[in-house]
């Protein structure tokens, strides 16, 4: 007599998710639509010489790749900047440095928790120059 009564109200509770996850996913899809960046996504970020925390975080990442490689490489300015929301947040850095006369570009990949006070260089690579070509 009770698999009566719980029958229905297992079929109402399966309705109701079905009607979550479609409404959920309507919602992802009207936003990617609309060019909102997507939840993890890595998202451009407007180019702004003005922003002193990403040149910062430039800075920061030049400084520890000297430290760890015993270089000498100057900063010399932030080409490109995105963003992406882990724990915390990866920033994918191009930066244009001076080495000896030279200038070259290196990407950096800087982990910021700022509330842990935390940052850390993940990865400084120079840029591939057939993809600059």
């Amino acid at each position: 007599m009770r698999t009566h009564r719980i029958v229905p109200l297992v079929a109402a509770l399966v309705v109701l998710v079905a009607l979550a996850v479609s409404s959920n996913r309507g919602a992802q899809e009207k936003s990617m639509a609309d060019g909102e960046p997507k939840m993890g996504g890595v998202t451009d970020v407007p180019p702004n010489e003005n922003d002193l925390h990403l040149q910062e975080l430039a800075r920061f990442a030049v400084d520890e790749h000297n430290n760890k490689a015993n270089a000498l490489l100057g900063y010399e300015k932030l080409v490109k900047a995105k963003t992406q929301v882990v724990a915390g947040t990866m920033y994918y850095l191009t930066i244009e440095v001076k080495d000896g006369e030279a200038k070259k570009l290196y990407e950096a990949k800087v982990w910021e928790k700022p509330w842990e006070n935390f940052k850390a260089l993940q990865e400084f690579k120079p840029v591939e120059e057939s993809a600059s070509a």
